[in-house]
Order: C-alpha cells, then sequence, then structure tokens
C-alpha cells in the first residue's frame, strides 16, 4: 500500500507547482509567445487554484484512509501539531515583512531559518522533552477562541474606521493574531498577511469537524442501503451549494470557499470505496491515462471556471470532483503512465516537501523581486528559474528544520469525553450553527436591529473600476444610516492582456470612501484587498452612524489604489447595486413590547419570503433531514 500512496505524494508535488507558477510573474513569457499558444501559457501560470483543488481531495482521502474512527482530542492534536509549528514560522515572518517590506532577499530567508531553528529548538528540547506538547496546543486552542471572541464579537461590531484608528501595536497584534489563528473567515478587516492563508482556514475546520461529524457519519453509512447512501451523496451537492448562496451574504465566510468542501467529502469517499488490492489496468486504459490526457482535462477545468461567474462557477467547481476525484482513484488503483510520472523522484520529493513550499514561496518571491524585475522574455524566465532555485533551497531546509519534529510528536493518550462524541449532538451543533447564519443574513443584510433601504438606477451599467476614481451619488431615505452595502465583483484572471509588467511592491487596495454633498472633507473611508471581496452581493462599507442623514445626498466614491493588474473589481448593476443600513434603538424596542414583536415578526417573515432564502432552505434542507436519520 505504501507504493500506491507514494504516488500522491506525486500529485502533490505537481500541484505545489501549479500554486508556485500561479504567484509568478510570467508576463513577458506570455507577451513573447504566438497568441494561438497563449492560452495555454496563461493556464500554466493562473491554475494555481486546480492545485488547491487536489490538495483538498488528498487531505479528505488520507483522513479516511488513516483515521477511521479517531479519538477526537489525539487526532485534533497530531492535526495541529503537523499545521501550525511551520505555519507559525512563517505568520511571524510575514507580519514582521509587513512592518518592513523592503528586507532584502538575504535577510529574509535568515530571518525565516532563524525563526524556523527557534521554534524546532523550543519544540525538542522544552516542548517535547517535558511531554507539553498536548498542553502548548490546548492553550493554542483556547487562544483560537480568545480571538475569535475579540474579533468576531467586538471589532466587527465596528466599522472599520474604528479598528484602523486603534493604537498601533493592538492594531498590529491583532492582524498577527487572526493570521496567526486562521480566524480569518471570522470578518473582512483583517488584511491577509499571505493570500493562501484563505485556503489553510477550510483545512482546519474540516480537521476540527472530522472525528466529530464526518468521522461518525461514513462508519454509520456502512451500515446503510446503496440507494440511501447515493441519495446522501447528491444531498451533498445540494448542501454546498445552498452554503455558497448563503456564504456569500458574509464577507468573512465567503473566504472559505464553502464549496470546496466537496473535495474533502470526495477525498473521504474514495479513502471508503478503494479496494484492498490493485487492479491491473487494461493496455487501453493504461496509455489513456496519461500526462496529455492530464493536462488536457486541467486546461478544459482552467478554461470552463475561467469564463464562469457566480453561480455558475459555484457549479463547475462542484462539479470538477468527478473527474479530479476520478484521477486521484485512478493513480492509487492501477498502474497507467501517468502514475509513472508521479512516481519520479522529482515529483516525490516536491511532495514531501510541499507543505514548506506553499507556505512560504510568497516570501521568497517577493524578496526576490526586491533585487531583480523582469524587463523581457528572458529575463523573466531567468528570473522564474532563479526564484524556483532560491525558493526549493529555503523550502528544503524549512521541511528537514521544522516539519520533522512532527513525526516524532506523540500526543497525550487519555480520552476526553466532549458532549460532540455524540454524533447527533454533534449534527445538532452544525444545524444550529448553520440555522444561526440563516436567520441572521436573511432577517436582515446587516443585523437584527436595522431596517434596510434599496436603490435602483444608481448606475447606467457595470462600472470596471480601475485607479480612476468613479463617484455616484444617492439620497438616504432614513435616520441612523451607518453601513452601505453595494455589489462588487473581484475578477481574476486579466492581469495577461495588460501590457504593463506586474510591480512586486504594490499591493493593490480596493477602497471605498463617502462624505456629504457640498463637504469637502470624507466623513469615512475603508480599503480592502480585492481578493478578499470575491463576489459579494452585499460588500459592506461601514462608518459612524449619521443621525440626521434623511433625505441628505451622499457621494461615494470607488477606485483602485497602487493598481497591479493581477485582477479587477467591478461595480456590478443589477436590481439593487446600493442597499443602505439604518440602525433601529434597541431601547426603543425593549421598552414597547409590542413595537419590539412586530419587528420580530417582521423579521421572519423577511426571511421567510426572500427567493434566495427559500432556494437556500431548500437546498440544504435534504442533507440534514437525512442526517438525522442516520
Amino acid at each position: 500500500m505504501k507504493r500506491r500512496l507514494d504516488v500522491l505524494d506525486g500529485l502533490r508535488g505537481f500541484a505545489i507547482i501549479l500554486v508556485f507558477l500561479n504567484h509568478i510573474d510570467s508576463h513577458f513569457i506570455a507577451e513573447a509567445m504566438p497568441s494561438f499558444f497563449r492560452p495555454f501559457i496563461y493556464f500554466l501560470f493562473t491554475s494555481g487554484n486546480l492545485g488547491v483543488t487536489f490538495f483538498f481531495i488528498l487531505s479528505g482521502f488520507l483522513m479516511g484512509y488513516l483515521y477511521k474512527n479517531p479519538q477526537p482530542r489525539e487526532f485534533i492534536e497530531r492535526r495541529y501539531a503537523r499545521i501550525f509549528p511551520p505555519f507559525l514560522v512563517m505568520v511571524i515572518c510575514m507580519w514582521i515583512f509587513r512592518l518592513y517590506p523592503s528586507i532584502p532577499l538575504i535577510t529574509r530567508i535568515t530571518l525565516i531559518l532563524s525563526v524556523a531553528i527557534f521554534a524546532r529548538t523550543v519544540w525538542i528540547y522544552i516542548v517535547e522533552r517535558f511531554h507539553k506538547g498536548s498542553a502548548l496546543i490546548r492553550i493554542f486552542f483556547l487562544l483560537q477562541i480568545g480571538v475569535t471572541f475579540w474579533y468576531g464579537f467586538i471589532i466587527m461590531r465596528h466599522p472599520p474606521v474604528w479598528f484602523d484608528s486603534l493604537p498601533f501595536l493592538l492594531k498590529e497584534g491583532t492582524i498577527f493574531a487572526t493570521n496567526a489563528t486562521l480566524t480569518l473567515p471570522l470578518g473582512n478587516y483583517i488584511p491577509l498577511l499571505d493570500g493562501v492563508y484563505w485556503s489553510l482556514a477550510p483545512e482546519m475546520i474540516f480537521y476540527l469537524l472530522y472525528p466529530y461529524l464526518f468521522s461518525p457519519t461514513v462508519q454509520t453509512m456502512r451500515k446503510k442501503s446503496n440507494i440511501f447512501i447515493a441519495v446522501f451523496i447528491v444531498s451533498l451537492f445540494s448542501l454546498f451549494f445552498g452554503l455558497s448562496m448563503l456564504f456569500k451574504h458574509s464577507q468573512g465566510l465567503t473566504m472559505l470557499f464553502i464549496e470546496y468542501f466537496i473535495y474533502f467529502c470526495g477525498g473521504i469517499i474514495i479513502a471508503n470505496t478503494l479496494p484492498d488490492t490493485t487492479k491491473k489496468a487494461s493496455r487501453f486504459y493504461y496509455y489513456l491515462i496519461n500526462p496529455i490526457t492530464f493536462l488536457l482535462l486541467l486546461f478544459l477545468s482552467y478554461f470552463f471556471l475561467n469564463k464562469s461567474f457566480g453561480t455558475n462557477a459555484v457549479i463547475i467547481r462542484l462539479l470538477l470532483i468527478f473527474p479530479f476525484g476520478y484521477i486521484v482513484y485512478s493513480l492509487i488503483q492501477k498502474e497507467t503512465l501517468l502514475t509513472r510520472l508521479f512516481q519520479r523522484k522529482t515529483f516525490l520529493f516536491l511532495g514531501t516537501i510541499s507543505y514548506s513550499m506553499y507556505i512560504g514561496h510568497t516570501a521568497i518571491i517577493d524578496g526576490v523581486h526586491l533585487i531583480f524585475k523582469p524587463y523581457n522574455a528572458w529575463t523573466n524566465i531567468l528570473f522564474l528559474l532563479g526564484t524556483a532555485f532560491v525558493f526549493l533551497l529555503v523550502s528544503t531546509m524549512l521541511h528537514y528544520i521544522i516539519e520533522k519534529p512532527y513525526f516524532q510528536f506523540k500526543p497525550t493518550k487519555k480520552l476526553l469525553a466532549l458532549p460532540a462524541q455524540n454524533s447527533k449532538t454533534a449534527y445538532g451543533i452544525v444545524f444550529m450553527v448553520i440555522l444561526f447564519i440563516f436567520f441572521s443574513t436573511y432577517t436582515s443584510d446587516y443585523n437584527f436591529f436595522s431596517v434596510q433601504k434599496k436603490y435602483t438606477n444608481i448606475i447606467p451599467s457595470s462600472i470596471l473600476l480601475s485607479h480612476i476614481p468613479y463617484t455616484f451619488s444617492f439620497i438616504s431615505q432614513e435616520n441612523n444610516m451607518g453601513v452601505i452595502l453595494v455589489h462588487l465583483t473581484n475578477a481574476v484572471g486579466d492581469m495577461l492582456t495588460k501590457t504593463e509588467a506586474i510591480d512586486p511592491n504594490k499591493h493593490q487596495r480596493f477602497q471605498i470612501r463617502m462624505k456629504e454633498q457640498g463637504m469637502m472633507q470624507w466623513y469615512a473611508s475603508q480599503d480592502t484587498a480585492p481578493a478578499e471581496i470575491g463576489n459579494s452581493s452585499s460588500y459592506p462599507f461601514g462608518f459612524p452612524p449619521i443621525i440626521d442623514s434623511k433625505n441628505k445626498t451622499y457621494i461615494v466614491e470607488m477606485s483602485i489604489k497602487d493598481i497591479d493588474y493581477t485582477s479587477t473589481v467591478i461595480f456590478n448593476k443589477d436590481t439593487y447595486p446600493l442597499t443602505t443600513i439604518h440602525q433601529i434603538p434597541k431601547q426603543t424596542l425593549l421598552k414597547n413590547p409590542l413595537k419590539l414583536l412586530a419587528h420580530v415578526t417582521d423579521r421572519l417573515q423577511t426571511a421567510f419570503t426572500n427567493p434566495e432564502a427559500q432556494l437556500v432552505g431548500a437546498c440544504i434542507t435534504p442533507f440534514f433531514l437525512l442526517l438525522f436519520a442516520l
């Protein structure tokens, strides 16, 4: 079986190559190619999300194969010990690079390796020597809970200008702590220290849920009929499609790309349907599953994803589990030309160090950019090769310094008696969390104690934002205005159609600001990384409530600052391109029970009569009915 699983390391090595190339400036290489060949260059250098897809499938497979019925605490401690030591090393370094962005490459490498050596020393000679690994992980878990409360329930209750006005050390400490604990999806104020962190958050959530939700469900499903299992699997697609519509209203939860969880589930299904023995492939099949057909499949996936937005993109991502899952299944189950490719030592080695490569490549790429910037095709190729060499060298050292100790980690064997070990309890908790998000979303676009006013005909057509500010105006319909919501889309993939080269020293930001008509000074301003916007039908811009806002005209300005051409932001014209949120004084409602009852009734009616809410409810209900029927 070891030989069968080794090929997955090879696939992981290929996936990390896609992720690495996705972050390399390839503008001049593409421009030097004939026009008919450019789509393949674009595919090669912008398919990092396909690599992440394979990472998720492999994570699901390995958990389902290696941990059939894990003891929860031991499992979570092992996963945390695997993920966080290397990750925290890079978070510390990326936070320092954020504060001092011009740190040269040699200093960057020295800092990364120094922090890694320090972390290894602490882990081996203090933590492990005194058997405190499990205790340290539990302390870190409590820290995650504390940061969750601080970010999700305190910071996010205030407008961005409040967060920006925090003392420097408190603000930067919050940015560090939120990234380090992977609690980023709780809001949209905190910038990612590294863009790849978005994929580690769903990975962590999957590991937390696996022993309480996924594993018990699989064990129970073994006793069910094939028809029930098939219906249950179909309900997963419906569930994640519905959740993707639900989560798009939350700027933070959008970061999870919840539909990607179908790949974790697909990996678990593969692990539990895999025969014990390898079948010898027919001659036709042996040659059919080859590197060329594999690349063709990836290219077609890239093509359809690049041409799709919103709901269509979600559907395609869900459906890609079939061809991608089959590739993983065939690599393990049958010997083919593709299997032989991924069993080569080069791919196996890259797969072995892939995690260090994944979390460290951005720092190295940015560092190389500081000393060398390509200006034609040949220098672009030289930049690519030079960066790859330095990147591999640092990743290899990082792997041996900080990842290796994980394999000697032995978590505490004591059983942890948690209520959630009862699968029905775990199902109930998950259901209640989703129900809370559902009503929080559809009773109001902002919060329960607010009213919203929608505006039509604000813009003549969808606007592609640029460094040139775009402005529009509106008249507030109510007092106590504290938030405006706009429909934005971050469109990725246009960078290679631009004539300008990407400047790595620039980190473009979407800026939105507002002022009252006739005033010289802007009332509030907010900056966001375009990557954090996604496809947000209700991107929130918050500010201190304006008590007397009714019937006043306000000017809104949007633009892209430090544009680097890696993506674009679109202000979408739809039925309601703008929504304003107005607070309702809570004390007024609490002092008048009839008004409070009327308000609650109105909010519930808003949720149940919302067509999208009805569709989301119809999508997620079958899954939970089947889940509780297990």
